[in-house]
Formats: C-alpha cells, sequence, structure tokens
C-alpha cells in the first residue's frame, strides 16, 4: 500500500517573505554579472536593474521591521545603500532613453542635416552616454568586490524576532497605508501645481505604492488589490513625461527652439496638458488598507 505523501505546512510568513527577496537579490546579482561581462551595457540591462534594486530596496524596507532590534540599524543602511545606487543606475538610464530620443535612428540617418550646433550636441550627448555607462560598470564593479551583495544576503538570514510572523501582516497594512497616504498628497499637489518636480515625484510615489502591493501579494493567502488601472496609466504616462523633460533639459537653451528639438518640444507639450486634465479627473483616494488592529509586536 502506498502512503500519500505528508502534507508540508506553509512556511511561517517572514520566511516566505526572505524568499521572496532572495529571487530578487538573485536577479540583481545576474544582472550585474551579466552587464559586467557584456561588451557594452544596453538599456534593456540598465532598466532591468533599475526596477530590481528598486523592488529589494522596497523589501528590505519591510524586513528591516521583522529582524530583531540590534541588527535593525545594519539592515536599513544596506537598504540607503541600495537606494542610492539605484539613483546611479537611474541617471545613467535616464541618458539612455534621451539618447533614444534625440539621438538619429538608422531611418532618419540619411536625412539632412539639420544644424552644425545640434550635430555637436548630439555628438556631446553620444559620448557623455557611453561615458556614464562606462563609469556606472566600474561603480557595479567596485560593489561587487566590496561585497555589497554578500552582505545583502547575509541580512536576509537573519532570523526573525519572535512574534514576526503576527507582525509582518500589521507592517505590511501600516506600510500600504503609508504609501497611499503618499500618492494622496502628491497628487494633490500636482493637482495644485503640475510643475515637472511634482509629477515626477507623483509617479515615484505610485510605482512605490505598486511594488509594496506586488511584495504583498506574494505574501497574503487573500491580498489586498493591486492599484486601480487608471493609476497605473498615470504612472506610465507620467514616466514617458519625465523622459521629455529630461531630454529637453539636456538640450542646450540654445538649441531648444531649432529644428532639430521641435517635435520633442511639442510631444511634451502635448501630454503635459493630457496629463493635467487626467489629474482632475483621477479618483484622489487610493483604495484604503484594512483598519489595522493593535499589534502585539513586542510578544
Amino acid at each position: 500500500m502506498v502512503r500519500p505523501a505528508p502534507v508540508r505546512p506553509p512556511a511561517p510568513a517572514p520566511l516566505r517573505l526572505r524568499t521572496e527577496l532572495h529571487r530578487t537579490l538573485t536577479r540583481v546579482r545576474h544582472e550585474i554579472d551579466m552587464d559586467l561581462r557584456a561588451t557594452a551595457l544596453s538599456p534593456e540591462a540598465i532598466h532591468d536593474l533599475h526596477r530590481d534594486l528598486r523592488r529589494l530596496a522596497i523589501g528590505l524596507s519591510v524586513w528591516r521591521r521583522l529582524v530583531p532590534s540590534g541588527r535593525a540599524a545594519a539592515v536599513t543602511e544596506l537598504t540607503q545603500h541600495l537606494r542610492r545606487l539605484a539613483r546611479l543606475v537611474g541617471r545613467v538610464r535616464d541618458r539612455d532613453v534621451t539618447a533614444g530620443l534625440l539621438l538619429p535612428t538608422p531611418a532618419t540617418r540619411s536625412r539632412p542635416k539639420v544644424d552644425r550646433n545640434w550635430d555637436e550636441f548630439l555628438g556631446r550627448l553620444r559620448e557623455d552616454t557611453q561615458a556614464g555607462r562606462e563609469l556606472l560598470r566600474a561603480f557595479l564593479t567596485s560593489e561587487r568586490q566590496n561585497g555589497l551583495l554578500d552582505r545583502l544576503a547575509e541580512a536576509l538570514e537573519l532570523e526573525p524576532r519572535p512574534g514576526a510572523a503576527r507582525s509582518l501582516h500589521f507592517v505590511l497594512a501600516e506600510e500600504r497605508r503609508r504609501r497611499q497616504g503618499r500618492v494622496r498628497k502628491a497628487h494633490r499637489k500636482a493637482r495644485r501645481n503640475p510643475s515637472s518636480a511634482r509629477l515626477h515625484r507623483l509617479r515615484i510615489r505610485i510605482r512605490q505604492w505598486r511594488h509594496l502591493t506586488a511584495l504583498e501579494g506574494t505574501q497574503a493567502a487573500s491580498p489586498e488589490p493591486p492599484p486601480p488601472p487608471s493609476w497605473r496609466r498615470m504612472q506610465t504616462r507620467l514616466g514617458r513625461l519625465h523622459d521629455l523633460d529630461v531630454a529637453i533639459a539636456t538640450i542646450p537653451e540654445e538649441l531648444r527652439d531649432g529644428p532639430g528639438s521641435r517635435g520633442i518640444v511639442e510631444t511634451r507639450r502635448r501630454l503635459r496638458r493630457s496629463v493635467r486634465r487626467s489629474l482632475k479627473e483621477l479618483g484622489a483616494r487610493p483604495e484604503r488598507a484594512r483598519p489595522r488592529p493593535r499589534s502585539r509586536e513586542g510578544s
């Protein structure tokens, strides 16, 4: 008689969280290793690394609250280090996007030259983009050799403190409320004054909310719904607008009214007008988290 295989109980919630963060760290490690082996960093590789670094930083901000208090400061320091690295990768990614928007493609390379000053600017942009990628490669090599990824792996192997399994639900709900509150605040400010800085901040807040919700969805049996499609669409549109803002800010002021930049300036103008309309139509209240029962984190 064949006995049925024993049913294994699900892993405790903090261990599931640790497993998910290990998966993200493994992707980051693989992406860095591939980038360092590649002849040249591709825009796609830089984009993927930027995304996973942000996701890992969000997860570590939750993990920090589950480890013993004496080790939380070390996890916080690693999280801040990771965010600085993500910002550096993001700046290189922005320059890549700018190059993609402004540099001629094979389809447009045969067109007549627009202006000598414009062509000189594009030459500098091409050189700066390549230099930025090489500096990023050197920085990633330094971080790899200095053991950043190994320290992150060690932080994820810390034993959760007593009561962490009960606390995780409350920590995630609290983080969700905090992220949603930041979205509401950024939305109000952007509606009052839709400056480039405020629109970019709103985009970041929506993105952080989505990362947190995605992480929560891997931990809960009945996860909270993800951000509504209207907010996800707004993040996408704000991302395109940010790319155009960065590209135009890169163009020397004396060339912004020239034929080379006229098309991209007009595209940004139309998109900004559309985004301002959408901000007024968008619901200002992200879905609320469920009421938070009193936490027994000290138990």
